[in-house]
Order: C-alpha cells, then sequence, then structure tokens
C-alpha cells in the first residue's frame, strides 16, 4: 500500500492507564477547539461502563462523539476536522470477537482512509508487545494484528508518542 499523506498522523500508544487518552486528547485540543473523538469501546459490562463514563467526564461538554465499535474506517471517512480515534486496541478486539473474518478486511479500510483524510488524525493504541506470548490462540492474534497494525501505522505517522506512567516520549516528531 502507497502511503501519500495528507495531513498529520500522530500515534500515541502505551499500557493501560499509561496517560495515552490523554496526551491524545491534548494533542487535538491544541490544533481545534471543537474536538471530535471516535470511540470504540461498547459498555459490554458495569466496570466498562465506568471506564466511558471516566473518558467521558475526563474530555467535557466541546467534544463531538462518534461511536464506531466496528465501522472505524467509516466514521474516519465521514469525519470532519482534526480526529481523536480512542482506541484501536479495542476496536481490534471488537473486530476479532464480532467479526473475526472481517478483520484484514477492515484494517486495510482504516489504513486506506487514513491515506486519504485531509484533516490531521490521533489515533490511541494499547502497545501488546511488551507482554510475554499468550495463553490461547485470540490473545496471541489480538497482539500479532495489534502490533502489526501499530506498525503500519507508526512508519507513516509524522508523530509518535509512547505513554509511560504519564510521562510522553516522543519517539518521532517531524513537526
Amino acid at each position: 500500500m502507497s502511503w501519500t499523506v495528507m495531513a498529520i498522523i500522530t500515534l500515541v500508544l502505551g499500557g493501560i492507564k499509561s496517560g495515552k487518552s490523554k496526551t491524545g486528547m491534548n494533542c487535538i485540543e491544541q490544533i481545534t477547539d471543537q474536538p471530535c473523538i471516535i470511540a470504540t469501546a461498547r459498555r459490554t459490562d458495569g466496570e466498562m461502563g465506568q471506564r466511558i463514563d471516566q473518558h467521558i467526564a475526563e474530555r467535557g461538554e466541546h467534544w463531538q462523539c462518534i461511536e464506531a465499535p466496528l465501522a472505524l474506517a467509516d466514521a474516519l471517512t465521514a469525519s470532519q476536522g482534526p480526529v481523536l480515534v480512542d482506541c484501536l486496541g479495542t476496536w481490534v478486539t471488537n473486530l476479532l470477537i464480532e467479526q473475526p473474518d472481517q478483520l484484514q478486511a477492515e484494517i486495510d479500510k482504516l489504513l486506506s482512509a487514513l491515506i486519504q483524510r485531509t484533516d490531521d488524525t490521533v489515533l490511541i493504541s494499547n502497545e501488546s508487545g511488551l507482554g510475554v506470548i499468550g495463553i490461547d490462540k485470540i490473545t496471541r492474534q489480538f497482539v500479532d494484528q495489534l502490533g502489526l497494525l501499530n506498525q503500519a501505522i507508526a512508519s507513516h505517522a509524522q508523530r509518535v508518542c509512547f505513554c509511560v506512567a504519564g510521562i510522553e516520549n516522543w519517539l518521532k516528531d517531524t513537526d
């Protein structure tokens, strides 16, 4: 796939509660006063609902929210202006559980949508490659697919940040 990036792509990686969502929100708020988030999470249980509520509270009322737990590429294509995608790890999980036969096609659609965007995009993703080999097939598939997706995006992103303990480590920044 050939990439000719027309807008700035920023990839923010990190583990759970690493500060990656806050970093992504700050990135978008620096470039627009009308921030938009494409959220991939679903309220699958009470605890996940609490996590979503916490993210909503941290964003504030001036944020527009588009929910796209599966059709991320379509939501990204339809979005105007700078957008924050939170989170690719959740999106890959959703696809693996609900539409495993569509995973590669949806990844290809996402990469194509990123190429075609004319507005800045900030993507949040889990860095899943720092752990041990997963005990079951779906865990190994998740780690492999998310790692490959992160690599594809990072190789073309102008900016890549790795968050650890709330500290931003900019690995790539060509602003």
